[in-house]
């Protein structure tokens, strides 16, 4: 069982989820943003992120291209709006939609472990509840439990 929690309560346009990692913030950071440690956890069981491109930095874009089970390819591209310590803001777009979200995580590092906070804001209520329908907090649920299992090996 999953370790993420997923509000979709707080607004209509917007997910949000959050996950303690047994680990400290720069590790998650760093694998979050490395394209070599991205594809070892981003997928979960689910799928296999088969291209992974970062510049991380404000302005930076960034692309990842998953290939699921059955053969279904689709990425997810967007640009780093805001970077510091302890906050990342980016786009999150999926393949050619027009609809772009805005994603906004939080890392707060407490006695070794980081507590991740992402919330996507969505264009309109529709296009969150068409992600919701997809199963996407199941998938983001087991990529972040094999994250923390590669966090662990760091």
């Amino acid at each position: 069982m999953s370790k993420l929690d997923v509000d979709i309560t707080g607004s209509p346009t917007e997910i949000k989820m959050t996950r303690v990692f047994d680990a400290p913030r720069r590790l998650v950071l760093k694998a979050m943003t490395t394209p070599e440690l991205v594809k070892r956890w981003l997928g979960g069981k689910r799928a296999t992120v088969t291209d992974a491109t970062c510049d991380f930095r404000v302005g930076g874009t960034y692309r990842n291209v998953f290939c699921t089970l059955d053969g279904y390819e689709f990425a997810f591209t967007g640009t780093y709006l805001e970077i510091t310590d302890e906050r990342i803001v980016h786009s999150e777009r999926f393949n050619d939609d027009p609809g772009e979200a805005r994603v906004t995580i939080t890392l707060t590092e407490h006695a070794g472990k980081t507590t991740m906070v992402s919330v996507m804001a969505f264009p309109t209520q529709e296009i969150r509840d068409t992600v919701v329908a997809t199963g996407m907090s199941d998938g983001a649920g087991e990529s972040y439990d094999v994250l923390e299992k590669l966090l662990a090996n760091l």
